[in-house]
């Protein structure tokens, strides 16, 4: 890449040069943290996006968490939970638990975070995420129940993730939501300090962790949207954990004796997305077909992401408890994507596209972008690629602004109503295919079917259903890669919770 050569340069320059700033922050067990984007809001269970929740979860603890190892629902601050009926589920409290302004968490904490969810003044993202909650009923400060209004299994796995996080209610009651969104105030293992704009996102210790203290005293999270610059940031121990190395630098990481990359198979999906929520070319199912025939993913994956990608061929992963192996791939074949567009009357030499692009938030997202722009023009497509400040492409997509296709990711995606629903359906907030009725009336039964095996068969007829639709490109399940410095003791997950609570600092 054009950056790697002034790279190597500025490593060999940095080895001449003492990394005093490093020494003295691993010395007071302090951590700044990479990140492509700053959070869109420090206000929980409001903004659906992985950089805010990764970020906000740090002064938040989540309801029912996943256990690293497996990924299955595990206890946090629901200690456990059982199914009363078809259409309640009762959870038991974690005691003795304080948010940071000394309130206590108990059931009062559940029901007004609930509430605030299902306010539509609140306009948050998550409400139709909960839309099958009829109520939270309070059974006693450690009990308790969530009502349905039809059969959902999938409860549970909503629950494990960042789609509730507890909230103090007297301070939501007195303060508002603006006083929370300005200063967080959870039960997490970081308390809140400063959030400077565009720049840095402070946070410390909290000795009164029900969990115990975190090793970490400090933790900053330093907002640095393109990947040379966060990479530059790294090498020159300027930062000391960096997301999304670019996989043609993992060598030069390992090299550089400041940090090595740490890897791990994602659940996260990269796609691209072909939008047909507005009128366009996209609307016809011939033209969806024939822009994927044209796209070669597997020289995509070789080419620019260096073999650090999965192929995928449909909506869900492997990783995902739903993911159905049967069905094939859309394959590479020009000359099928020819025909295509001339049976749907196009020419597309005169056909003009506008691709959408984050840089820097997903694994060389922008090159990809770029690459697939090319690989369309070689059938005479003129591709306009539109690259986006990461806020502005999420406002885009909402809005539904987008031109006729954007890139994006997915994740953590391991559940297929976490995906399906939210991805193929008009109304979510992210979603840039709807409109099919049959699709939509399969996605509506399968979330409520409580045998295992039936609905494991429903996700399996959904998925062939929306391959068959070609809503998206389908590119790859997404490998993390992270530059972490040698005195850092930290692995990724594959559900991509950069949590700090679980770094240690090693003395070297």
């Amino acid at each position: 890449m054009r950056f790697l050569k002034p790279l190597v340069l500025l490593v060999v320059l940095l080895g001449l040069v003492p990394a005093a700033a490093a020494q003295e922050r691993a010395r007071a067990k302090e951590v700044i943290v990479g990140f492509a984007a700053e959070p869109r809001s420090l206000l929980p269970n409001t903004i659906v996006d992985w950089t805010t929740n990764n970020q906000v979860e740090h002064m938040y603890d989540r309801f029912v968490d996943r256990d690293p190892k497996d990924y299955k629902p595990a206890p946090m601050l629901a200690t456990g939970w059982k199914i009363v009926n078809d259409t309640t589920w009762e959870f038991s409290l974690r005691q003795g638990v304080r948010f940071h302004n000394g309130e206590p968490f108990n059931a009062a904490s559940v029901k007004a975070t609930m509430d605030y969810i299902k306010d539509p003044a609140s306009k948050t993202h998550y409400l139709p995420r909960w839309a099958l909650v009829k109520e939270v009923q309070i059974v006693n400060d450690s009990t308790v129940r969530f009502v349905t209004e039809k059969p959902w299994p999938g409860l549970i796995d909503r629950m494990a993730a960042t789609d509730f996080l507890p909230m103090p209610p007297k301070a939501l009651k007195e303060q508002g939501v603006q006083a929370l969104a300005a200063k967080p105030i959870g039960t997490g293992p970081f308390k809140f300090v400063q959030w400077v704009r565009d720049e840095r996102l402070v946070l410390e210790k909290n000795p009164d962790y029900w969990q115990g203290p975190p090793d970490l005293n400090r933790v900053t999270f330093r907002f640095i949207p393109e990947f040379s610059a966060r990479l530059a940031a790294l090498l020159a121990g300027e930062i000391d954990i960096m997301k999304d190395v670019p996989p043609h630098a993992v060598e030069l990481v390992d090299r550089s004796g400041k940090a090595r990359v740490r890897a791990t198979v994602s659940s996260r999906i990269n796609y691209l997305a072909l939008v047909n929520l507005k009128p366009g070319p996209m609307q016809d199912l011939r033209l969806r077909k024939a822009v994927h025939h044209a796209v070669n993913v597997d020289e995509l994956i070789q080419q620019v992401l260096k073999r650090r990608a999965s192929k995928m061929c449909g909506p869900l992963s492997p990783l995902n408890v739903d993911y159905s192996p049967k069905g094939e791939c859309v394959k590479y074949d020009p000359a099928r994507a020819l025909a295509l567009f001339k049976e749907a009357g196009v020419d597309p030499a005169r056909l003009t596209l506008t691709l959408d692009t984050p840089s820097g938030r997903y694994p060389l997202d922008k090159d990809v972008s770029l690459a697939i722009a090319a690989q369309l023009q070689r059938l005479g497509i003129k591709v306009n690629v539109v690259v986006n400040e990461w806020g502005t492409h999420l406002d885009k997509i909402k809005n539904r602004t987008t031109g006729d296709m954007f890139f994006l990711g997915w994740g953590p995606a391991l559940d297929a109503q976490g995906t399906i629903e939210q991805l193929f359906q008009t109304a979510p907030t992210y979603s840039s295919y709807g409109g099919n009725k049959p699709l939509e009336a399969k996605i509506a039964q399968a979330v409520t079917i409580v045998d295992p095996k039936r609905r494991l068969e429903a996700w399996a007829e959904i998925q062939q259903m929306v391959r068959d639709e070609v809503p998206w490109v389908f590119l790859w399940q997404q490998h993390d890669l992270y530059g972490v410095a040698h005195w850092i003791e930290w692995k990724p997950r594959a559900d991509e919770k950069v949590w700090m609570f679980e770094a240690k600092v090693v003395p070297r």
